[in-house]
């Protein structure tokens, strides 16, 4: 059985034997106009017909020996009958010929084709690229030019400048990467056409799907029978189709809302308008990208998240090339952009964005996957507040996982998985996401606070029904999300807290790094703030703010040009703040240095206290965990009471425990005794500035002078 590459070669050869005849046309026309110039009085050709006549020999005879050459070649508009013959055979042995593959992946026209086949020559044997020189009168241009190309085959005038078009860089096949030019002369139209290294490889016969090897960038791909959006006035996105075919509307804004949101309402409108939809990238020249969407009647889909600010001044080139056209463009983004220079010449229209409601959410839930339960579509609707995308992806992605575990699992076992995957976004810069792990039983405080604790999870709950169905939404000027502070001294239990949180709700913990976010520049905070806030929302998470009072200070009287910016700051936070949708918890040492207008914003405020002695004991209890095996770690001569004497915070009693498991694996011991505590203690002690006396430990204080 032939290989795919065998055929491959074979495939290109017949289709270029056919080539062949108008190559050797062409060469008896170029050799007539040499016989001119010689008998004008120039020099002759490097490269001569004699040249031309030995490659098409040699080619001739290349075909012999594959056997392609029974019979009298064929007209070139006629049908090839090798290139028939070939696709059977390969269709006998289960082989897709490659030219044929990509015909179809892109439905390439016959000169599309033929363009390919004859570009792909100088490849298949280099000897082609002598007869290109000699059609070229330029021994160094041994590749076919655009214009070679377009009018070896054209039958007219008409027909030659459409395959200009056609191989010109609107041309699908340099659009998809499947042609590139290499730069010749002083027209465009001498410029070689070579085919890209994905295409040699896939012409012959290499592995691959034309899908992923060939792809044009800008184009964003649309289904027809794609899904309605979710939350959007349907209505209106109607119209405003039907006003951008119309020409009565040329822009629209979409502004708002999650991303996954706003990219469905896009397609959405694209596909009801039945044009293409071409994505603006962030290195594209905007009036390249909108001369090619004009050239192929495409809306230019502008997403203003993607850009940076200073690309998106009214002076600079975005905002210029937009306001000197009217082609279609819909502009997106979380924040609106509007520039006047632009609005003052297009006819502008906007649809807002707006975050999924819950019922929507849950019924879509269900509607996806019908194995769900309501409580358990509820439940997911809460913890993620996707758009429909991420629904529909989440819920795709927990059936397969269920599919391919075979182990009865069911999709209520993947879903979450699914979610949590789902909702993490590719990359996060000024934090990082902690999952949540920590259970209710590891955190040690009174009772009053630890109800409160949990009134910040019964308030995200409760949420979305007392605003959304009760309507309190309305009365609000924010965005409706759970703030807490935590305050306390260090080592409370504040992040353990907001850990606890977290897990309950079934969501990650999203650690600002105040490192990352904190800049010298003037402007660049609030930046890098915005932008941690957004990575939050994206990913779904619980925003924890630890040492708040960093960033969240005291505003103060301006005297310096520092005391202005540094209240600028923090008056950003108070708005920032207030247009989280998501539960915003703040850890702090120092309460009294937080500004005063964050305090009614918070639903829940909890004064972390040192723990007292019951609660030293629980702690005491909780700092050394079972083996693996279920036997105790401790030995009998651990007097947890005494040590719940000391006063020490929940951190210091964890990191005492700590340090004498290593201190008794450390000795050989299989476990730890009250010696190894004692030195644990001493240490901790010390890293407080505390002494720590024989007094104190009492009957243990034998065991003080071996920590010493």
């Amino acid at each position: 059985m032939a290989t795919r590459a065998s055929y491959a070669i074979r495939h290109l050869l017949a289709r270029l034997r056919m080539l062949n005849i108008v190559i050797d046309a062409a060469a008896n026309k170029r050799a007539k106009l040499g016989e001119l110039f010689v008998a004008a009085g120039a020099k002759p050709d490097a490269i001569t017909r004699g040249h031309v006549d030995a490659v098409l020999g040699y080619v001739h005879k290349l075909h012999e020996h594959l056997g392609l050459s029974v019979g009298t070649p064929p007209a070139i508009d006629d049908e090839n009958e090798w290139e028939a013959d070939i696709r059977n055979a390969a269709q006998a042995d289960g082989v897709v010929l490659p030219l044929d593959a990509l015909a179809a992946a892109f439905e390439l026209t016959e000169f599309e084709q033929e363009a390919l086949a004859l570009c792909a020559a100088p490849a298949v044997d280099a000897v082609y690229g002598i007869a290109f020189a000699f059609l070229h009168d330029d021994q160094a241009a041994r590749a076919p030019s655009i214009d070679l190309v377009a009018s070896l085959t054209a039958p007219d005038l008409g027909t030659l400048v459409e395959r200009r078009a056609v191989l010109g860089p609107l041309g699908r096949l340099r659009r998809l990467g499947l042609l590139a030019i290499r730069p010749r002369g002083h027209s465009y139209l001498q410029h070689e056409l070579l085919p890209t290294d994905a295409a040699v490889h896939l012409l012959f016969g290499g592995a691959g799907d034309p899908a992923v090897l060939f792809q044009d960038p800008a184009e964003v791909a649309i289904a027809t029978d794609a899904p309605a959006p979710l939350g959007i006035d349907l209505e209106r996105c109607m119209k405003m189709a039907t006003a951008l075919v119309q020409g009565t509307i040329d822009t629209i804004g979409i502004f708002g809302g999650r991303d996954s949101t706003r990219r469905e309402v896009v397609r959405y409108i694209a596909a009801r308008t039945g044009h293409p939809l071409r994505r603006l990238l962030p290195a594209e020249d905007p009036r390249a990208a909108l001369e090619t969407a004009a050239a192929l009647h495409a809306i230019l889909w502008i997403d203003i998240d993607c850009f940076e600010e200073a690309a998106l001044g009214p002076c600079a080139p975005l905002a210029v090339a937009l306001s000197r056209g009217r082609v279609a463009a819909v502009i997106t983004g979380t924040h609106p952009w509007r520039p006047p220079r632009v609005l003052e010449v297009r006819a502008y229209a906007e649809i807002p964005a707006t975050e999924v409601p819950l019922a929507l959410r849950r019924s879509l839930w269900l509607q996806e996957l019908p194995e769900l339960d309501h409580e358990k579509a509820g439940e997911l609707a809460l913890r993620f507040r996707f758009g429909g995308p991420e629904i529909r992806a989440a819920s795709n992605m927990a059936r397969a996982t269920a599919h391919a575990l075979q182990n009865g699992h069911a999709v209520h076992e993947t879903v979450d998985d699914a979610c949590a995957a789902i909702a993490r976004p590719a990359s996060i810069r000024f934090g990082r996401l902690i999952e949540a792990r920590r259970q209710a039983a590891d955190l040690v405080l009174p009772p009053a606070e630890l109800r409160q604790v949990q009134d910040i999870v019964r308030l995200h709950r409760l949420a979305p029904k007392v605003l959304e169905e009760w309507g309190f939404s309305a009365k609000l000027t924010s965005a409706g999300g759970v703030k807490a502070l935590f305050a306390g001294d260090p080592g409370t239990g504040k992040t353990l807290a907001a850990e606890i949180v977290a897990n309950q709700l079934g969501l990650p913990l999203f650690k600002v790094d105040l490192a990352r976010v904190v800049s010298k520049w003037v402007g660049e905070t609030e930046k890098n703030l915005d932008a941690a806030f957004r990575e939050a929302e994206d990913s779904h998470a619980i925003l924890f703010f630890d040492e708040a009072e960093a960033l969240f200070g005291a505003r103060a009287d301006v005297r310096t040009g520092a005391d202005r910016y540094a209240n600028l700051e923090v008056s950003f936070l108070l708005q920032r703040l207030d247009a989280f949708s998501g539960v915003a918890i703040l850890a702090s040492n120092l309460r009294d240095k937080i500004d005063a207008a964050f305090t009614r914003r918070f639903h829940v405020v909890i004064a972390f206290p040192r723990p007292q002695e019951p609660e030293r004991r629980s702690l005491w209890r909780l700092a050394f965990p079972t083996r693996s095996d279920g036997t105790d770690i401790l030995e009998c001569d651990v007097d947890l009471l005494a040590l719940a004497r000391f006063d020490l915070t929940g951190a210091g009693i964890f990191s005492t425990a700590q340090a004498a498991a290593f201190l008794a694996a450390d000795e050989g011991a299989e476990q730890i005794a009250m010696r190894h505590v004692v030195r644990g203690l001493a240490r901790q002690f010390q890293r407080e500035a505390r002494v720590l006396t024989t007094d104190d430990l009492g009957l243990h204080a034998c065991h003080l002078a071996e920590a010493r």
